[in-house]
Order: C-alpha cells, then structure tokens, then sequence
C-alpha cells in the first residue's frame, strides 16, 4: 500500500515516505516516515535510455519552510550548489514551484523573481542558481531530462534560455506528472525507462498547454477588442463566422462575447454588422455596384434584409444613400442612429 503525500496543497498523489533501499548505482535521498519534506532520486542513464531519444536523469520535490536553509540537504557531485557558486548541469530541469516565491537567475536571463505557478527551466551547459524567499520559503517540484528528440522538442516556442521562466499557474495535472515520474523512479515499473521518457513529453507538452492557457486568459478586454476588431476590419466587412473570431483569439464564443460586450457595451454580431454597414456606405459611394451584389458580397442571403438593416442603421436605403452621397446639396440632412455606434 503506498501511503503519505506532500504537504503542499496543490499535490494530488500517493508518494511513499518510507526508508528507500538505494541500489549502488542511484542516488536517493531515504527518508523516515515522520519526515516529508523531501524526496529526490538520481540514476545513471543507461544506453537503452538513451535509445529511446528522451529519458529522465533524476527526479524529486523539496518542500521549504520559511527561514531554512537552501538547499536543505546535499545531492550528488555536480548537482549541489550553492548561492555563491551557482552551477552548471548538462540537462534540461523543469523546476516548479507550487508555493511561496524567491529568485532565479541565469547568465542569458539574468535576475528574475519567481513565485508559485512559475516553472522555470534550466538550460544545457547554462550558469544559473535559484533559492527562495527566506520570508516564504517555497515548494518545489523537478524533473531533469534530455535525449535526442527531447533537445528537439525543447527547440519551440516558448522556450529560450533568455526567457527561461514560464507562468503556468497550479494545474493539477502537471503536478501529477512530476510525482508520477518520482513513483516510477522508486518502483521501477518493468520499461520503467519508456515510461519516465513518455512522461517527459507528457510534462512538456502540458507546460505548453498550460503557458497558452495563463496567456489566453491573462489578456484584458482591451486586448481582446483589439484584436476581434482588427480581425473583423481585416474582413472588409464580409461575413465572417464569429465563433472562428473567437478561435483565433483562444477563446470559447461564450467567453469571447462576454467579454467583448463588457468592454464595447455590443455584442460581436452588432460589431461586425456596424463594419458591414460601414464597408456598405462605402461601396455604395464610390462603386456603381448593384445594391444586391453589395448585399451578396458583405454575405447577406437577403437584399430584402440587407435594405432593412441598411435604413435602420443609416436613416436612409441604401438607395437614397447612394444618391445622397452623389449630391452633396443633400448632405444637410439629419443623420440616423448608426452613426452613433462606436468604433
């Protein structure tokens, strides 16, 4: 029966606290069942590892209460560092922290403050060193790769060592991952070697989704209006589904009209007729074009509807605004209450 888990609130797993019977060739560190703040495993990589193009070197979570020294215990040769020292690894390590804040620093990057929902990356053959706040202290979850095909995954955007801290927030699910490759690591499940690289992709590919998704919703109303209305403007007033709008914006159309109507005060359909309004008065004075080919091509079934719409918005038909805008002597007539709507 597995039993125990880590203290910090965000972690969702069965992680076993008992004394570890370390292999000569891992390097572990063994704890009592009344000590959870740490666990951590470090293997050699073998060939078949290596074989399979991404692999795991090693894996933990160290939970740091405020005002204790950092790091609390010590790891193997290359791995231990301290503040004034930094270090450099070979490998990839994804660090992330599910609680308090604190400071991580490269050469590329230089000083950045880090806080919970950060996963910050360290780079191949790249200074760096990070500790927490003494006044927070943190929790912290890691898992170092590398391989052939991860080096080619960790080539996109976003990542670059000059940018190596990402805003991820608290999903569970990545969580799980970090302390499912610490499981596998302890158990050594029989292709324990494919199953840690599997959970490499798996970890990486829901950093991705979880970057994009802090990035989606992190974006004001403002933001967002400007950019469905640059997309509508880019249109030319033609029909244009708005649920693609709100795709291209990584929104749901629920969440896309909501939030464009709090900013604007109009939904996205009264946004994108005012634009065919605006892209028809302007066909209409300059073009000598049909009034229903203008209709079929701002994508309106009906002429009979566009007309409608037409008057209601401007005052006038859209004939009568062809020829208003032909007589300039007409121009003193009162305009009608689309002119009001804003842009």
């Amino acid at each position: 029966m597995i039993a125990g888990r880590p203290a910090s609130g965000h972690a969702q797993s069965d992680l076993f606290f008992a004394q570890i019977d370390m292999p000569r060739d891992a390097a572990c560190r063994p704890l009592s069942a009344r000590d959870k703040r740490s666990w951590f495993r470090y293997r050699p990589v073998s060939p078949s590892a290596r074989a399979w193009g991404v692999y795991v070197a090693d894996a933990g979570y160290t939970l740091i209460p405020p005002g204790s020294p950092y790091p609390p215990y010590r790891h193997p040769a290359g791995h231990h560092f301290t503040w004034a020292e930094g270090r450099i690894l070979s490998s990839f390590q994804f660090v992330y922290l599910s609680r308090g804040e604190g400071e991580f620093e490269t050469g590329p990057s230089g000083l950045q403050r880090v806080r919970a929902g950060d996963l910050f990356i360290v780079f191949p053959d790249i200074w760096h060193r990070y500790r927490p706040d003494p006044r927070t202290g943190w929790d912290e979850y890691w898992l170092e790769f590398d391989g052939d095909y991860a080096r080619r995954l960790m080539a996109r955007k976003p990542f670059a060592p000059d940018r190596p801290v990402l805003r991820v927030g608290h999903p569970e699910s990545l969580t799980r991952l970090f302390l499912e490759a610490m499981e596998t690591l302890r158990h050594e499940p029989p292709e324990h070697e494919a199953l840690l690289g599997a959970l490499v992709v798996q970890v990486i590919a829901q950093t991705l989704s979880a970057v994009r998704r802090q990035r989606r919703e992190g974006r004001s109303e403002e933001e967002i209006v400007r950019e469905a209305k640059a997309l509508l403007a880019d249109a030319g007033g033609r029909a244009v589904p708005l649920a693609g709008i709100a795709a291209q914006l990584n929104l749901g159309y629920t969440t896309f009209r909501r939030r464009f109507k709090g900013a604007t005060g109009f939904s996205p359909r009264q946004f994108a007729l005012h634009v065919a309004i605006q892209r028809a008065e302007d066909l209409l004075a300059r073009t000598s074009l049909p009034v229903g080919r203008i209709a079929e091509e701002l994508g309106f079934d009906s002429i009979y509807y566009f007309s409608r719409l037409f008057k209601r918005k401007t005052g006038r038909s859209p004939a009568a605004y062809r020829s208003l805008r032909r007589n300039p002597a007409g121009r003193r007539s009162k305009p009608g209450p689309g002119a009001t709507f804003p842009v």
